[in-house]
């Protein structure tokens, strides 16, 4: 049997999430229902990353394993079958061993402010009308290289063994619209993102000394943190893996 993946890219604003649920329209349900149709028979998907209800991915992957043929030409049938809001770039033959969640390297997220209100950014940015020093941001946001451990930044409601992440590359721009966040790190924790984005934003307007910044980072404590900054805002951005994918031709 031969292993596959599937490199998949959505707006999510429409959907409750990436991985499949009951009673709810996600991203891997509707892939695996066109599958269905296509192939007259189930395949199951492994996700690689999972992301919230309204977030966004510029890329993300599935994997699944089946006898069946698989071309490269078979990608035109199923975007035409999937809804308009989500699209299969490619389709990757990888080794029988190959996990599209366990082998990722490294996973890289976007979150995008626009200041100034545009009717064409509503539900794929936050509008945050605001002053920010940018700086001020960019100093706090430096200090993540030096901690491992982010409890501080994750919801309680979640199951890992550890609240370790190495983060490889975090820096804000400024971009035509307003701001855009950019993080790279080998794993990260539920709600953790928009966590750092809201309380550096809490930096960058005033409210928070960088002293109280990393007061907050060494707590450990979920309640120091602002987790409200919404969904619409937030890319998967890219997934780095060891170099085995093949695309079909």
């Amino acid at each position: 049997m031969a292993r596959y993946f599937i490199e998949v890219s959505y707006d999510g604003a429409l959907f409750g999430g990436f991985q499949i649920q009951i009673n709810c329209q996600t991203i891997q349900g509707e892939v695996e229902k066109v599958f269905d149709t296509f192939f007259r028979m189930e395949i199951p998907l492994t996700g690689a990353s999972r992301t919230d209800a309204g977030v966004h991915a510029l890329q993300n992957f599935f994997h699944f394993d089946t006898d069946l043929k698989i071309e490269g030409k078979q990608l035109y049938n199923f975007n035409a079958m999937l809804p308009s809001s989500i699209v299969i770039k490619n389709i990757y033959a990888v080794p029988e061993e190959a996990h599209a969640r366990f082998d990722a390297t490294s996973r890289s997220y976007i979150y995008q402010l626009n200041t100034h209100k545009n009717p064409f950014l509503e539900g794929r940015s936050w509008y945050y009308p605001f002053p920010l020093d940018r700086e001020l941001m960019q100093t706090a946001t430096n200090s993540l290289f030096k901690y491992t451990d982010f409890e501080s930044f994750s919801k309680k409601k979640t199951q890992v063994n550890t609240f370790d992440c190495v983060i490889s590359s975090a820096h804000w721009e400024e971009t035509a619209d307003g701001f855009s966040f950019n993080i790279t790190s080998n794993r990260f924790l539920r709600g953790m993102i928009r966590g750092l984005v809201g309380t550096l934003l809490q930096v960058g307007r005033g409210q928070i000394s960088l002293e109280r910044w990393h007061e907050i980072v060494l707590s450990k404590n979920e309640q120091l943190v602002d987790f409200s900054t919404p969904a619409h805002g937030l890319y998967l951005s890219a997934i780095k893996y060891p170099n085995y994918l093949k695309k079909l031709g």
